[in-house]
Order: C-alpha cells, then structure tokens, then sequence
C-alpha cells in the first residue's frame, strides 16, 4: 500500500508543505528538529518519491506493543505483566505505551507505534468509539487485539473480555438477597464499554428483584480511588439513603470505603460494599474487599495468544469473553466458608 505526503505529516505531527519542504530538500521553513523528525519518519516508511509501493515487511521486529489507559491501576499492571510474559514466551519484547485515559494521546502513540513498525499491537481503548488513528496499523498490516473494553466501530477486532453485566448482576443480586433495596453504583466514565456494561448488570438485577431504579443513585467517575471517595460524598450532600454501594472498579472501592469511615458508618453492618477487579491489596483493606474476581492474567495471556496466532498466518480468531466470579470478604455480610 502506498504511503502518502498526508499520512506523513499525521504521523509526524506537521504540515503536508512541511513534509513537502523535507522532500524536496527545500532549506527554508523547517527547522533541524523537525526536519530530522520528519526525514526519519520517511524512511522508517518507506516512501519515495517514484512512489513506489510500502511493502510488506520480511523481517519482524519481534515487538508487541501493549497500549493502556492508566499503568498505576493494579489490574492493568496485572495485565502488562501477563502479556509480557506470554510475549516473552515466543521470544517478543512488550512496548508499553501509557494514555491517561486520553484519547488525544492514544492516537499519537498508534500513529508513532505504525511508524515504528512493531508487529502488533493490543490496545486497551480510553474512549469508547473508532477514530482514524485505530484504522491506522490495519492499513499497514499490523494487526490489532482489543482488551478489556470493547470500541464502537471496532467489532471486526478480535478481543478478549470479561462478562462485566454478568458480575455485575451477581453483586447486585447478592446484596437484594442481603436484604438492600436502595443500592448505589459507582460508575466508570459515561460511554466506556465496561462502565456501559457494569451498570447494566445493576439495572437488570433491580429490575429482575422488583426493586425501585433511583439514577440519583449512580454516580459517575473515572476509575480512580479519589472519584469513588467524591462519589460518596456527593450522596450524603445530597441526603440520599442507600445501604449498599457497588462500584466498578476497587480503586472506586476503596475511595468509597475510606469516605464511608470518614462519614462514620461501619462496613458492612450499616452500608455493604463490592468492588471489582479483585486488585493485588483489595485483600488487605480494612476491612478485606468482597470484590469480583476478573480472570487477569489469562486475559492479558490469551490477547497475546491472539496476536500470535495472526502472526502465523492463521484464520483471524473469535473474540472470547471470560467470566469473572464473585469473592466474598469481610465489606458484606456473608462471606464464604
């Protein structure tokens, strides 16, 4: 496939008359930086100006890049730490590329990642929908494994998932049969597919137990142990009851349960609490974290598989999804024997 002066300048970040000036050797209008960035750019490409074709490559590089939204959350450590050694396994390097939940800088480092002509990549999306840059290593025949959550657009992906609606279903179901009526759900970021899927796991058990759905219930944040604390928070401001709280990630968790104390209710007795990820400490909160179990290292195992799989000219694979289960600690009242 023939690259073009556009995708040039996307990757490098600079205008088509900019890549034009580097082209043709033109000395005015283009810095040293940026002319070195761009010379370079072009001849890990490929591209010249016969315009001949970009070849597929006849020697991999023998990496993988691993791209995350947020490398301080335990689980998706937990996970780079799988593929990187199921990838080590076959004799592949794991490049890790760390987004900040920003789908800004997940797009620079596909761009960048083509550029560098790694092998494949498995993304973990920070946004929710397809954009330009995920067509990118596709059009560059390198492959691309989705994990964890799922892209808008992105279903001819292969991906490796957990049943997030499911577990979800099971927490809620437990704490309607602990005898709570008023549940409130910390969610993950609005248009996410795992915060998307959690709370709809929660909706369909209330509805399924007859039990009134309160939306000023459900709190929205961002994964992160300070959005669970503000979430509780915001429910007591707001004078609203509720004797359970399940969130969708332990970090939420944990935030929750240090605002919980912080308000002076006792867990579990007055206010039940299920996190999710089963995180390495979820086991050493005070009190130990009853949480949902996601299957992390073979998800981060079988997406690496996936990939391999592709690079040995197999038929492209199914997507799976894994299914979590539920561990009963000390922040509910009944706990496993």
């Amino acid at each position: 496939m023939r690259v073009t002066v556009e995708e040039i300048a996307k990757i490098a970040g600079v205008s088509k008359a900019t890549v034009s000036r580097v082209l043709n050797n033109v000395p005015e209008g283009v810095g040293p930086k940026t002319r070195a960035k761009v010379q370079k750019i072009i001849e890990e490409m490929n591209y010249s100006t016969d315009r001949s074709s970009f070849t597929a490559r006849t020697m991999r590089s023998k990496s993988i890049a691993l791209v995350l939204p947020d490398i301080t959350n335990p689980f998706f450590a937990d996970i780079a730490k799988a593929v990187e050694a199921r990838a080590k396994q076959e004799g592949y390097i794991t490049i890790l590329a760390n987004t900040d939940f920003s789908e800004e800088n997940e797009g620079k480092y596909l761009t960048s990642l083509v550029a560098k002509k790694v092998d494949g990549i498995i993304l973990v999306p920070s946004g929710a929908v397809c954009r330009p840059e995920h067509l990118l290593p596709g059009k560059y025949g390198i492959p691309m494994v989705l994990l964890d959550r799922r892209l808008e657009g992105g279903e001819d992906w292969p991906g490796v998932y957990s049943d997030n609606e499911y577990a979800s279903f099971r927490c809620c179901e437990l704490l309607i049969n602990n005898g709570s009526d008023k549940i409130a759900f910390l969610s993950g970021p609005l248009g996410v597919s795992t915060a998307t899927e959690r709370l709809e796991g929660y909706r369909l058990a209330l509805r399924q137990y007859g039990c009134l759905y309160n939306p000023k219930l459900v709190k929205y944040g961002d994964y992160t142990v300070e959005s669970g604390y503000k979430a509780v928070i915001s429910l007591e401001r707001e004078g609203l009851r509720y004797s359970a709280i399940l969130a969708a990630n332990d970090m939420m968790a944990l935030g929750a349960l240090n605002a919980l104390k912080e308000l002076g209710y006792r867990v579990p007795e007055e206010v039940e609490l299920i996190g999710f990820d089963n995180i390495t400490f979820s086991q050493y909160f005070d009190p130990p974290l009853s949480t949902i179990q996601q299957p992390t290292a073979e998800m981060g195992s079988k997406a690496t598989s996936l990939l391999l799989k592709i690079f040995d000219g197999k038929p492209i694979p199914d997507s799976e999804r894994l299914q979590p289960r539920l561990l009963m600690r000390k922040t509910t009242k009944v706990r496993s024997k």
